[in-house]
């Protein structure tokens, strides 16, 4: 009988409150106490006998959800954005909801897919399909494709639609990320060295650098900065004028002194701009560069432009003085990347009774694929006969045996 005397007085023991204190002045009991002498009326909301409510109290609990994550319904916890859909983020604080997921918008229709984490209904997407290009605030066609690859994504999103084949006569190019010549090469040491071709192709060399990359290349420069590298590009005359020369504006460039597409010809104007090719190396690795004409000086006339052009282009992106180096600034941070996209084929041209001379002069050797052909200054006399003109045939094709 002790023994269960001595055994209930532990239960009742184990059970007690572990915590004894006074009771709250705001009213709110915790969990786990024991107040003590608290059972009276002034604490009991008046109450002297029969039944008291103890009615349990709860603050909401406010959850911040950022842009790429959401709320699921009967969830406590904020989670990424699952893939296929957007969470653009909620202004203010949510709360719990047994029901209804907070934060998280189905992609648009045709646009089904996203990666996880997507923010904004630009964030979805759909594979590139030649087929339905233009449609539903997707990219245009790409010029001369047949087949492309990539995701079109929708309204302003950024696509990535790209050729994988295209027309007969124009081949896929591969994209060009731009190198940092501005930080590779620098735009405040002279170059070690330049070299260049003038309009009739003959080579000027200044500091003994080998012509092997721009032989044979009419209005081709090459600049020489040792162990940052070569670049190479192209000198053009233009009758293009821009409004506000840079050397005359303290050396700044505005917008016009900028242009993709120049149409004119060497020997057409006064007008000298410099293009970038390409950017090779020490080692020896070349990376064709997506790069606009940017306007040099205006020369006293057509033929000084043709005379001195390149010379100028090479000399003011190898020299260390003040405007020369802004040039090499305006040059170097022209540079763009650029998508792969259909790039017209380059045609080498044989032309049958004409000296290479006249061939090179006229710049006759070769034609893009589209664009203008250019005939050599004349044809060779043959005695007995009066020349007609050239027409194009195609070489005959040779086979092998097995």
């Amino acid at each position: 009988m002790k023994n269960k005397i001595f055994l209930s007085s532990m239960l009742i023991m184990s059970v007690a409150p572990a915590f004894a204190e006074d009771f709250p002045s705001n009213g709110l009991m915790t969990e786990n106490k024991t107040y003590t002498n608290a059972a009276t009326s002034t604490n009991m909301d008046g109450v002297y006998e029969g039944t008291v409510n103890a009615v349990a109290e709860y603050d909401i609990i406010d959850y911040i959800v950022n842009a790429g994550q959401y709320l699921p319904a009967d969830s406590e916890t904020v989670i990424t954005c699952p893939a296929g859909s957007y969470c653009p983020g909620i202004s203010g604080n949510v709360q719990y909801n047994q029901t209804t997921a907070q934060g998280i918008q189905t992609c648009p229709s045709g646009f089904g897919s996203s990666a996880a984490g997507a923010s904004s209904n630009t964030q979805c997407y759909r594979a590139c399909d030649i087929n339905n290009m233009g449609e539903n605030g997707s990219i245009s066609s790409i010029a001369h494709a047949t087949a492309i690859s990539g995701n079109d994504y929708y309204g302003s999103g950024t696509d990535t639609c790209e050729p994988t084949a295209c027309e007969n006569g124009w081949h896929v190019k591969a994209a060009v990320t731009a190198p940092n010549l501005t930080n590779i090469i620098g735009v405040s040491e002279r170059a070690n060295g330049h070299t260049s071709n003038d309009s009739t192709g003959a080579d000027s060399d200044t500091d003994n650098m080998s012509n092997t990359i721009i032989a044979n290349d009419p209005m081709a420069f090459a600049v020489d900065y040792g162990t940052k590298g070569i670049i190479k590009g192209h000198g053009r005359c233009s009758t293009r004028n821009v409004a506000n020369p840079w050397e005359d504006n303290n050396n700044t460039f505005e917008s016009d002194h900028f242009v993709s597409n120049l149409t004119d010809e060497t020997g057409t104007g006064k007008n000298c701009y410099c293009q970038l090719d390409s950017y090779t190396t020490a080692g020896g690795d070349t990376t064709a560069l997506s790069a606009p004409w940017v306007f040099r000086n205006a020369e006293d006339g057509a033929d000084d432009c043709a005379d001195d052009c390149t010379d100028v282009c090479a000399l003011s992106l190898q020299s260390g003085y003040s405007s020369a180096l802004a040039f090499r600034a305006a040059v170097f941070g022209s540079i763009e990347s650029s998508p792969a996209m259909c790039e017209a084929n380059t045609i080498t041209i044989n032309w049958s009774n004409a000296d290479a001379a006249d061939v090179t002069a006229n710049n006759a050797g070769t034609a893009t694929y589209g664009s203008d052909v250019r005939t050599p200054v004349k044809a060779q006399t043959i005695k007995g006969k009066t020349f007609k003109g050239w027409r194009f045939s195609k070489p005959t094709q040779t086979t092998t045996g097995n």
